[in-house]
């Protein structure tokens, strides 16, 4: 379509009309348009053919030869209060390796997302069956728990770019970053901090019940 519609503006056949680095140019001459100015033609040229009007757009699959490999580092600092087994983040930092980052905007928002899901499932999330029956008892936002802004401090974010050798652009996924480093540094920061007390063994969710139990059990394996 795009070929068509730069034909007709530049009044030639569309085997004239060569497409290469997303300029579509008269072959042997200057006259060239760049496909976001064919796009705006398409979208307000009301002159042009019913089928060539309205937005262009293309789909195209692509598979990487290889994967790739992002990389990054959590950190988190938490308090947990040993009267009542409440756990605090004080202070969260990650800096994440997503090769180039397209939209930072985005990558950074995706990590923000991905991290409050690590907390929330270090820190709250638990699914509860009745023992007697196998029911599950949380089985809906009343009971389940889910992390809220109050739960969440300021995370202070950092991107370090190695660019990917293997794909276009140099980008690596970025989806899962969050979650699989907070996760971790969330249950270390929770773990060394009751290490510190006696508690030689513990599993997350680490909820206030389940540290004031794992604290006043100490040595012994924590249960829900």
């Amino acid at each position: 379509r795009a070929r068509r519609i730069a034909a007709i503006r530049f009044e030639v056949t569309k085997d004239d009309i060569n497409f290469v680095d997303g300029r579509l140019t008269v072959a042997g001459t200057d006259l060239t348009l760049d496909l976001f100015e064919v796009a705006a033609i398409a979208t307000s040229d009301g002159n042009l053919p019913e089928e060539l009007q309205g937005p262009l757009a293309a789909e195209s699959d692509y598979t990487a030869p290889q994967p790739t490999y992002p990389s990054g580092t959590h950190v988190c600092e938490v308090e947990v209060d040993a009267e009542t087994g409440l756990v605090r983040i004080d202070r969260f930092t990650a800096i994440d390796d997503v090769g180039r980052a397209v939209n930072p905007m985005i990558v950074f928002g995706q990590s923000h997302g991905g991290i409050a899901q690590g907390i929330g499932q270090a820190l709250l999330e638990n699914c509860c069956y009745d023992p007697e029956n196998g029911q599950l008892l949380s089985g809906s936002f009343m009971d389940y728990c889910v992390p809220r802004a109050d739960d969440l401090p300021m995370i202070a974010l950092r991107s370090h770019e190695v660019p990917s050798e293997n794909t276009p652009f140099g980008i690596k996924g970025a989806g899962e970053a969050g979650t699989v480093g907070s996760m971790a540094a969330m249950s270390n920061a929770v773990f060394d901090a009751l290490y510190k007390v006696g508690v030689s063994h513990f599993d997350m969710p680490a909820t206030s019940e389940r540290v004031w139990r794992a604290i006043h059990r100490k040595n012994e394996k924590a249960t829900p």
